[in-house]
């Protein structure tokens, strides 16, 4: 019995190594101790995915000390992260998904987190000074969570590259484009909605149902309209799509929505949803949209 128990505790153990070796996620800065932007960070602007100007690399912008908060609280959930690579990555069965996640933490552009996949395709770029504008100090209650969820939507943005360079996105016209940015910001938005949208068991909430009502209609009507516009008024309709007030996206939250009710709190069960790229999402669509909306899409296109 003795070296039975040895034996489970050695496997434990092994497992263990085995684990750590295969999820890693490590953290840089994107700024060093003089408030220069690093070079890793200064690639590309991170408010347009650009490249910027030599002279962005000169600019002096210290880490405050409540922008210093949130770096070690980002800090301090790198393990929690790399044990949930595998959950946030089930509906991602035909990829080869990244395991050597890097997190930079910088302080300079207008986004709060984001992922320059082209580049860097297992790198996540975490932008303190709008955590601290957006949501206040790192120790607020909420923020544990809330920097947990931000990680996993950007981290599904890592898992849809991989997926989009076997299966290209298609963006031929508007109609199209919005298509592709509800299908991947709907995915993002499925790990980053809180319990205002989505309970401890994966289940829509009674104010996500109320509040997806509205949504539905904006998004049939835009969807619609952007099936004949161009140019300017492509633009105008793509407003809100994914930006803006977060209860107002009509596409990423729609469909992140529509996924809570499809996963049902089993995410093995939007592994179709994947596979199905943006032309599934109006697959989504009519099995969710009332009905008299189902009629007015179907019909429109």
């Amino acid at each position: 019995m003795k070296q039975f128990k040895l034996l489970l505790l050695a496997l434990f153990v092994l497992s263990s190594v085995v684990w750590a070796d295969e999820n890693k996620v490590s953290l840089q800065y994107g700024v060093d101790k003089n408030g220069h932007l690093t070079k890793f960070w200064a690639e590309y602007d991170s408010q347009f995915d650009t490249p910027q100007q030599e002279s962005t690399l000169k600019k002096e912008k210290k880490l405050t000390t409540e922008e210093i908060e949130w770096a070690d609280l980002i800090a301090s959930r790198l393990s929690v992260w790399e044990s949930q690579l595998d959950q946030i990555s089930v509906p991602y069965t035909k990829i080869d998904v990244p395991r050597n996640v890097s997190v930079v933490v910088g302080n300079s552009g207008a986004r709060d987190a984001y992922t320059y996949t082209e580049k860097f395709p297992s790198t996540i770029f975490f932008n303190v000074s709008v955590f601290v504008r957006s949501y206040g100090r790192a120790n607020d209650n909420t923020n544990q969570d809330r920097i947990d969820r931000i990680f996993a939507h950007e981290f599904t943005h890592l898992l849809q590259h991989r997926w989009s360079e076997v299966n290209p996105y298609p963006l031929a016209n508007p109609f199209e484009r919005a298509l592709t940015v509800s299908y991947k910001e709907g995915f993002g938005h499925y790990r980053s909605i809180s319990n205002k949208w989505k309970d401890e068991n994966g289940r829509i909430t009674q104010h996500a149902q109320k509040t997806l009502r509205g949504l539905e209609v904006a998004f049939v009507d835009r969807m619609l309209g952007l099936k004949q516009a161009s140019g300017e008024e492509a633009e105008v309709l793509m407003q809100g799509l994914a930006m803006g007030p977060f209860h107002k996206k009509w596409g990423a939250l729609t469909v992140a929505l529509w996924l809570v009710k499809e996963s049902n709190g089993d995410d093995q069960a939007l592994i179709k949803w994947v596979e199905s790229g943006p032309e599934g999402i109006l697959t989504l669509a009519n099995i969710h949209l009332p009905e008299e909306l189902k009629i007015k899409l179907n019909k429109g296109l």
